[in-house]
């Protein structure tokens, strides 16, 4: 994640925010044009180009596939929360119990790692160009209530992303709980930029159903932050006005489910997630780290944490 995040501020650098359409930009544009004016950073694409085996533009993956994403709502009260974490937790079962038949390999390391992605087309994020994009792994001698209660506290984000600032990532700004083994927060998510690039943000409210170990992360609309992203209407607007850019910084969107369960044997754990994120960089160079780079990088991570634990 850290060398995808380098190549992504490279990229925002040298890009203003274009309109939500897959780009037709070639891998040989990428480093001729984008990153012309960083030649250090040549080794760093070539590294990635190679090691994800990215040969052809994204405008050429998953042609054959379609389906939708659950867009923004306006959470304005409690109820608002957990009707929205419902249809939430609802489309990320949905989601991994899509046939196969509809997704594109994106990477498989035997039965270890399996990384698809497919097509939005309806709702949305149709327009968005970015492909979304789930995983399922298996990790043996793993725990799976070890991770899960590990992966839902703020240091535990750092299997994603190694980054994050655990103190600010510890932060909500309201939360509502439904019982003892279900409650959402409502979360600003923070993403430093390279000195020269506005910052990323993330408005968004986050799932926690800990007796089914699962956890979703959604962007959402609230008033903490006034606006949305260019992906919402309000009601009273027959078109979207958001502004990209806010006083906060650029705001992104983001979907991401998290769900954990033991082996049928018991030897080890099922770690399965999806993730779809919008920078507001292009449709291409999201693709490439999302659909190529991402999972293999937390699947490392958690494996080399938890992987081995003596057995119950």
């Amino acid at each position: 994640l850290n060398l995808a995040s380098s190549v992504l501020n490279v990229c925002v650098l040298n890009s203003q925010p274009s309109s939500p359409v897959i780009s037709e930009v070639k891998p040989q544009a990428i480093i001729m044009v984008v990153v012309a004016p960083y030649f250090a950073m040549l080794p760093l694409l070539v590294a990635i180009f190679v090691r994800y085996k990215i040969i052809i533009p994204p405008t050429k993956w998953c042609k054959e596939t379609k389906g939708g994403l659950l867009g923004e709502e306006y959470i304005q009260s409690k109820q608002d929360a957990f009707k929205y974490a419902s249809k939430a937790v609802e489309e990320g079962y949905s989601i991994w119990d899509e046939p196969s038949t509809n997704w594109e390999t994106m990477h498989k390391d035997g039965d270890k790692l399996h990384v698809e992605s497919r097509r939005i087309t309806e709702g949305p994020f149709a327009t968005s160009g970015i492909l979304v994009t789930r995983a399922t792994g298996t990790i043996i001698g793993a725990d799976a209530d070890e991770i899960y209660n590990h992966f839902i506290t703020p240091e535990g984000l750092l299997l994603l992303d190694p980054t994050i600032d655990v103190e600010e990532a510890a932060r909500y700004i309201e939360r509502y709980t439904k019982d003892n083994k279900t409650y959402v927060n409502v979360h600003k998510s923070f993403n430093a930029m390279s000195p020269g690039v506005t910052d990323r943000y993330h408005l968004v409210l986050n799932g926690y159903y800990t007796k089914e170990r699962y956890f979703f992360c959604k962007s959402i609309v609230h008033d903490s932050i006034p606006g949305a992203s260019p992906y919402f209407e309000f009601a009273n607007e027959t078109s979207s006005t958001n502004p990209i850019q806010d006083e906060h910084g650029v705001r992104a969107v983001n979907t991401f489910h998290f769900h954990i369960q033991p082996t049928q044997d018991k030897k080890g754990v099922v770690v399965r997630m999806i993730n779809y994120v919008d920078f507001q960089v292009g449709s291409t160079m999201m693709n490439w780290l999302i659909s190529k780079a991402f999972f293999p990088g937390v699947y490392e991570r958690i494996e080399a944490m938890f992987g081995g634990a003596s057995e119950n």
